[in-house]
């Protein structure tokens, strides 16, 4: 709204629209630690060659590159204790999901699909299990995996196309994009993919939808 892409905060009615960020190129993907104190979001370098995770206060003070790579990492994600943030990025050669302390260190890498594009990280509110977007050849799919890389498991391999996963704030469902029916729509699931159920059913693409607290 006004030039780059930039970070802003709004009340819940749509009022008292405050902008927290002035940075070059664009910045996106913000995501509120737990306890509200602070934001982290993705910022792009050269609009899109690279980008970095970086956090700062609520207010947009004290703004921190944390992973300082020359790469693109993108979609940071909180853990539900606050000391890690879920992140994609493609400093392996191929985007995969990682985490790393909330200062930057310690980066891991938890999956290996290099026949995939991985990204969209979300933690369950339990911190047990991340769910992220799966895409390959064929096929865009929900999976989910645990924070230390075990247990890697497919939600969605009977739907063509499911992206997007945003886990419930008691953790037994997740909601989702999937074009399964010809449009991109909003659905929900059970948290091990059971009991699909369609939200809505527009003309319009619906995506990128996300659980009231």
């Amino acid at each position: 709204r006004d030039g780059d892409a930039e970070v802003y905060v709004m009340n819940s009615d749509g009022t008292g629209v405050i902008r927290l960020t002035n940075l070059p190129d664009a910045t996106g993907a913000p995501c509120w630690a737990p306890d509200m104190s602070k934001i982290a979001f993705e910022h792009k370098n050269n609009w899109g060659d690279e980008a970095d995770i970086y956090i700062m206060n609520a207010d947009g003070s004290n703004i921190v590159n944390i992973s300082n790579n020359p790469a693109y990492d993108s979609h940071p994600s909180w853990s539900p204790d606050g000391r890690q943030i879920a992140f994609a990025s493609d400093r392996g050669g191929n985007f995969e999901i990682y985490v790393m302390n909330t200062d930057g260190s310690n980066p891991i890498r938890l999956t290996n699909l290099s026949d995939r594009w991985n990204d969209f990280p979300c933690w369950s509110p339990d911190g047990g299990k991340i769910a992220f977007t799966s895409q390959g050849d064929s096929d865009t799919a929900i999976y989910v995996i645990n924070p230390d890389g075990s247990n890697l498991t497919n939600l969605t391999p009977n739907i063509s196309a499911a992206a997007l996963p945003r886990w419930s704030p008691n953790g037994e469902q997740i909601v989702f994009s999937s074009n399964r029916d010809g449009n991109w729509e909003v659905y929900v699931m059970d948290a091990d993919g059971s009991n699909l159920t369609r939200l809505t059913n527009n003309t319009w693409i619906d995506m990128f939808c996300s659980w009231a607290p």
